[in-house]
This record gives C-alpha cells, structure tokens and sequence, in this order.
C-alpha cells in the first residue's frame, strides 16, 4: 500500500493563489509591452496592443479581488513568531540544505511569511497606483508621474518575486509545488520542510 499523502492547501485556496498567479503573469506581461517598444510584440497573447490596453486595468481588477482573499485566507497564519526569527538566522543553512542546523518550520515557514507581506504590500502599491492611472483625468499630471513611478518599480519588483517563488517550488525544493496543484504532499517532503505542521498532523490522526 502507498504512503498515504498529507492535505496542505483546501480547493478555495488553490484557487485563489491560481487566480492571482495568473492575472499577475498577464499584468506583468502587458506592463512590460506598454513600457518597452521592443516588447509590445508579448500584447499578442491577449490580442494584440488596443485589447492589451482594454484588458490591462480589468485584469487588474480581478487580481486586486483575487488579493484580497487570499490575504483573508492566509492572514492568521503569517505572523512570524520566536521559531521564526530563529529560522530567520539559520536561513543560510536552509538554503544550503543543511537540515539538521534549520529550526523546525510550522506550515509556513518565515521565508515564506515574509514573501506573503511583501506580496500585499506590492498589492496595495499596484491597486492603489493602478486605480489612479486607470482615471488620470481625475488628478494633476505631477502626481501620475509619481504613481507611474511606483506602479513600474512595483512591477519590477513583483516579477523578482515571481522568478524567485516559481525557482523555490519546482527546482530548488522539489515537491513543493504539487501543493498547490492537487493540495497534497508526501509525509517525507512536509517532515523535511514543515516538520513542525507535520507532527501536528501525525498527533491529529493519532
């Protein structure tokens, strides 16, 4: 008989981090077609550039929703507490995979709770600069430039965040993404990343 496999994340959650992945990918994409003429040829995948400028502040709109719960979803259990900040210090050995110098993680660990706060704070700077552009008749043209401004480096900063997180759940730590796919993992990959979250599952069934 197979090992039986562990339930992470609930079919409400798969979905939301979904739709957030996705709308960002096509925001990321646009974004980068409108402020760089030698990449408005990426408009193509929504349609070309008129649709791409159309579907821009939509798909903003859906992914600003889409944030928001899964900021309600996940909120509770993003605050970093005394295991976390010990984790936090021996981040360098988590990296090189030295396990037995890593304190033990709970289903998140503190990478993980720090990645989430920064994820909503790029969201608030997205929504909030991309409601202003979105009706740049509505305000003076010196304070669309600064919202230009943070609405690019947001951009920037969130694609970073992107390549870092798609890198940590597939290659860096493999396993990890099936999470997120079917909401299941092995036992042996939730004691080697979440050894806390595990045993508390294995108490649960006992």
């Amino acid at each position: 008989m197979g090992t039986s496999l562990l339930h992470r994340f609930t079919f409400l959650e798969r979905i939301v981090h979904w739709v957030v992945g996705v709308t960002f990918v096509v925001l990321l994409l646009t974004g980068l077609a409108f402020s760089y003429p030698s990449l408005f040829w990426l408009t193509i995948f929504v349609g070309g550039g008129p649709a791409a400028r159309v579907l821009h502040p939509q798909v903003g709109a859906v992914f600003g929703v889409a944030l928001v719960f899964m900021f309600a979803l996940w909120v509770r259990d993003m605050f970093l507490d005394r295991q976390d900040r010990q984790w936090l210090g021996a981040i360098k050995h988590y990296a090189a995979h030295e396990r037995d110098k890593v304190p033990p993680a709970g289903k998140y660990n503190a990478g993980q709770k720090l990645f989430f706060w920064l994820q909503c704070l790029l969201g608030v700077v997205f929504i909030v600069t991309g409601l202003l552009l979105w009706f740049p008749e509505s305000f003076d043209a010196g304070l669309l430039i600064t919202m230009r401004l943070l609405h690019y480096v947001a951009t920037l900063g969130g694609g970073l965040l992107l390549i870092v997180h798609v890198y940590l759940g597939t290659m860096a730590y493999p396993g990890t993404a099936r999470g997120m796919i079917d909401g299941k993992v092995s036992p042996a990959w939730a004691r080697l990343h979440h050894p806390r979250w595990s045993g508390d599952r294995a108490e649960r069934r006992n």
